[in-house]
Parts: C-alpha cells; sequence; structure tokens
C-alpha cells in the first residue's frame, strides 16, 4: 500500500471513529460484527494468497480490515467508558483478554441474575449434559456466549507461556494434569463414550487412541481450555 493509500485510510478510521458513538444495547452486536468481518477478511485473504490478488477483493478487504478497526476502537472506548460494567474493567486487564471478547462478556452476563457459579457455566454452554444442541428444543445456552468463551479460552493458550498470564498458566497446569489423568487410564470411560457416541470414516488418530482407552490430545486441550474459562468465569 503506497503512502497516498495509507494516509487516506488513516483519515477515513480517523472519521469513522468520531462518527459514531457506541451504545450498551449494541455492543452485542458490535462484537458478533467484529468477528463476522475479521473471518470474512482472513478467508478472502488465504483465497488471494492461493489463487492470486483479485482488485475486487482487494478492495472489499480493505473495508473489512476498516470495519474491524472503527469497531475495535468503539468498543474498546466503552469497555473503559462509564457504561461499561466493572468487571468488564476488570477483565480487560487479565493477559490474554482484549476490549472484544471484555465487551462481549459484559454484554451477554449480567452477574445480578446469575444465581451461582454452575448457573452462569450452564448459560455459557459449559455445563456438562447442557453444551450441546437437541434437535427440535430450545438451546440450553447463550450461543454467542459459548463461542466467546471458545475464543477466550484461544487465547488463554496464546499467552501460556508467559509467566504473568495467570489463566494462560492455568490451561498449562490443567493440560499436564489432563495428560497425567489421562495416561493413568482416568478417561476410558470417557473414551468409550466419545466411540460409542461417534461415528469414525477411518481409523484414524484419534479413533486409534480411544480404543486404547484413552482421550486423544485435541479432546486434552479442549477440556484444559475449559477448566481454564470455568475459573476465569468464575472469578468474573
Amino acid at each position: 500500500m503506497n503512502r497516498l493509500a495509507i494516509e487516506t485510510k488513516s483519515i477515513l478510521l480517523d472519521k469513522l471513529i468520531k462518527d459514531y458513538d457506541l451504545h450498551s444495547k449494541d455492543v452485542a452486536d458490535a462484537v458478533e460484527l467484529y468477528y463476522d468481518a475479521q473471518k470474512l477478511r482472513i478467508m478472502h485473504a488465504n483465497k488471494e494468497r492461493s489463487e492470486g490478488p483479485g482488485e475486487l477483493v482487494s478492495w472489499f478487504a480493505f473495508w473489512l480490515e476498516l470495519g474491524e478497526k472503527v469497531l475495535a476502537s468503539k468498543l474498546q472506548k466503552w469497555v473503559k467508558s462509564g457504561q461499561a460494567p466493572e468487571e468488564a474493567k476488570w477483565a480487560i486487564q487479565q493477559i490474554g483478554i482484549g476490549p472484544i471478547i471484555a465487551a462481549g462478556l459484559a454484554a451477554h452476563i449480567d452477574v445480578t441474575k446469575a444465581g451461582s457459579i454452575s448457573a452462569l457455566w450452564k448459560f455459557a454452554g459449559l455445563a456438562p449434559g447442557f453444551d450441546h444442541k437437541i434437535k427440535g428444543t430450545k438451546l440450553p445456552y447463550n450461543s454467542r456466549l459459548k463461542t466467546l468463551c471458545w475464543k477466550l479460552g484461544e487465547s488463554f493458550v496464546k499467552v501460556s507461556g508467559k509467566d504473568s498470564a495467570v489463566y494462560g498458566k492455568l490451561y498449562s497446569q490443567f493440560k499436564s494434569d489432563e495428560i497425567s489423568r489421562n495416561e493413568n487410564g482416568l478417561y476410558k470411560n470417557a473414551a468409550q463414550e466419545q466411540l460409542a457416541s461417534k461415528k469414525f470414516k477411518t481409523d484414524n488418530v484419534t479413533k486409534l487412541r480411544l480404543l486404547e482407552g484413552k482421550l486423544s490430545d485435541g479432546h486434552l486441550h479442549a477440556r484444559a481450555k475449559r477448566r481454564a474459562v470455568k475459573i476465569f468465569l468464575s472469578h468474573y
């Protein structure tokens, strides 16, 4: 991108940031739009790398990236404003959590209505038996919050190498614990349940591991993330 284009983009970004004030009722939608724009931009960027650059795709990517930056700026401003609850301000101070996740959590969680931590885990789709969709029935959890908690867990994984990242270190500790439990055969029943509930087209690595009476590394990774996120939510 040449200097003129960079300057133009900067002017546009500054104007768009000033043009609209984000209100609390719009935060959940703003977070959703941010992730939608990010996903679409990345998808087309990958397509460009494999198929070659296209003028239309590049033009569209320009606006998607601009939209992401505007939304991120608006959400950060909201989290630091008087409109945001105190727990959102606490969340953004934790290593691995930025304004998007902090704002999203605040938009979906009202701590004054959470009767217990188990109720919040259930609402976030993290309670056993309440974490999947049953055909023909209403979801027993908030799907947007569940997705956000998955992203939260991934953030903890990314910062797990930093000593000052409280929840990142928790993930690492939980992962070691999960590996130990698995190797000691404590997840034999869980492995059998996985084999009974899922169909495997081939004898892949996951199936072979389950046949040994042990969970796959992917399962252990997910379990460790889930534990870290549940601890975070209890602190939140």
